[in-house]
């Protein structure tokens, strides 16, 4: 489905995609509202929760990954390759943990997109998947979480490309609370 390895040169549209999807996904209000682990786990999660809608919506007629699709995906690769090296992993470990990030993003893609609508099924896989504790499924903000996505796979619908992300705060369980006053924005 997903090469490992490319060769193309990255498609600058398709890199600013990537680089909006990984800032949203390192929104603060992510890891100080939602629960999300502020860890390299975390952050690796959140990047693959806002990639894979992405790299879904960019299939072709027939259902497959279109090149643009790949060449997200393939950006993707190539960024959290880097990420090992500028955190110090050697050489010889990176092949090992690549296979890893792969088996990982695969697992969580699948789980995405095999609960489609059904928001249940995503809170499931949101708790299972970034909050790594599957009794959370039933939580307020694994329910919020699971919104979120499906608002942005909707918001991906459109000219991906110019996906516009929404709003987390939008989504949650406390959002009144959460959003500043009339007077503190003056």
């Amino acid at each position: 489905m997903f090469r490992i390895f490319s060769t193309n040169t990255p498609d600058p549209a398709v890199t600013r995609l990537y680089d909006r999807a990984v800032a949203q996904a390192r929104q603060p209000i992510f890891y100080q509202s939602f629960d999300v682990p502020d860890t390299l786990q975390g952050r690796f999660d959140m990047v693959v929760f806002h990639v894979s809608p992405l790299i879904d919506r960019l299939r072709d007629e027939k259902g497959a990954i279109s090149p643009k699709g790949q060449a997200l995906f393939d950006t993707f690769v190539a960024d959290m390759e880097q990420n090992l090296r500028t955190i110090g992993i050697g050489d010889t470990s990176v092949p090992k943990k690549m296979k890893q990030i792969g088996e990982a993003f695969y697992g969580r893609f699948d789980a995405y997109r095999s609960a489609g609508e059904d928001r249940a099924a995503l809170a499931a896989a949101v708790a299972r998947n970034i909050f790594d504790n599957p009794d959370k499924a039933q939580s307020p903000v694994a329910h919020a979480m699971a919104a979120y996505h499906m608002a942005l796979r909707e918001a991906a619908e459109g000219d991906t490309f110019e996906t516009v992300f929404p709003d987390p705060l939008q989504f949650h369980p406390d959002a009144g609370a959460l959003a500043p006053s009339e007077e503190a924005q003056r």
